[in-house]
């Protein structure tokens, strides 16, 4: 159970702190916004569930880092089916009434259909894993997208009546900054590696986009770029010899992954107990974003 991708916010929990102090609150809370699945006319669900599976606790706690999940189910209901569907109701109404249908009478024939499709359709479950840290004073949402961070932190809101989390606000140029790291000048902060992959984009809206993997991002054919005026917005990097990742400009993250040698280290021998296993990738977890998200903060200059 590792973060594959995340996305950062800064969080008062000021006002929410007394439900990080008390385990049996916190459990409540986030239970009392939990998953349940779509009923026949709904298209999409979303809350949290018990971390380890069914019967184990909503959260895990170690020190001041905490673990919870999501689970999000949506139906699936293509825009072609729902058109194909509804012009065959609609054909048939025009013969029956021997006239075109009016527009509130197609209204009506596509919701309709949609009660009808909705019902029988079938549905996906995806999983979001949270991590909160009010020592911090952060939030990590397990997902590539703003929408669907956006999703978590409404549940957050929902289980705590409150959760103020804001999108860091970096003081620099933040594309600039990451773009100098591939100049032979640069200076990349002493903790981090450059890995092989970078986009680079021009600045003009219809200029081209390179995209570089595998590539030594030091070589002088990423130079030529970049001194032809593209910028970063995206690059691999590693931090403190432990974790690969990739930095978006909007200050995501994608594609975690310790490192194997990081996991030798710190990972205890393998148990027969599934959640303690499960608990011990959690910790590292926690250290790992808590160091990185505090890297990123000092790194863009972003306010706190």
């Amino acid at each position: 159970m590792w973060f594959k991708n995340a996305r950062i916010y800064n969080v008062d929990y000021s006002e929410i702190n007394h439900f990080f102090k008390d385990e049996r609150e916190l459990q409540d809370a986030l239970e009392s916004a939990s998953f349940r699945p779509c009923m026949a006319q709904e298209v999409s669900t979303i809350g949290f569930a018990p971390l380890f599976g069914p019967d184990s606790a909503y959260c895990f706690v170690n020190g001041s880092d905490v673990f919870c999940r999501l689970v999000e189910e949506t139906k699936l209901l293509p825009s072609s089916v729902i058109k194909t569907e509804l012009d065959d109701q609609v054909r048939k109404r025009e013969q029956e009434l021997q006239r075109p249908v009016k527009k509130t009478e197609k209204e009506a024939l596509k919701t309709a259909v949609l009660n009808q499709l909705l019902s029988k359709a079938f549905a996906t479950r995806r999983e979001l894993l949270v991590w909160c840290n009010p020592e911090h004073q952060m939030v990590a949402i397990g997902a590539t997208s703003a929408k669907r961070a956006e999703k978590a932190l409404a549940m957050l809101r929902q289980a705590f009546g409150s959760f103020p989390a804001t999108v860091p606000q970096p003081r620099c140029v933040v594309e600039d900054r990451m773009t100098s790291w591939l100049s032979p000048k640069g200076q990349l902060p002493s903790v981090l590696q450059l890995g092989t992959d970078t986009v680079l984009k021009s600045p003009e809206d219809d200029g081209g986009v390179i995209r570089a993997s595998r590539e030594d991002l030091s070589s002088d054919e990423i130079a030529v770029h970049v001194d032809a005026g593209k910028v970063a917005t995206e690059i691999q990097v590693v931090y403190d010899d432990s974790l690969s990742m990739v930095l978006g400009s909007d200050l995501s993250l994608k594609r975690l992954k310790p490192l194997d040698q990081y996991l030798e280290r710190n990972l205890p021998a393998k148990s027969e107990d599934a959640a303690a296993d499960i608990q011990a990738h959690l910790i590292l977890q926690g250290q790992l974003l808590g160091e990185v998200s505090e890297l990123l903060m000092e790194i863009f200059d972003c306010d706190r």
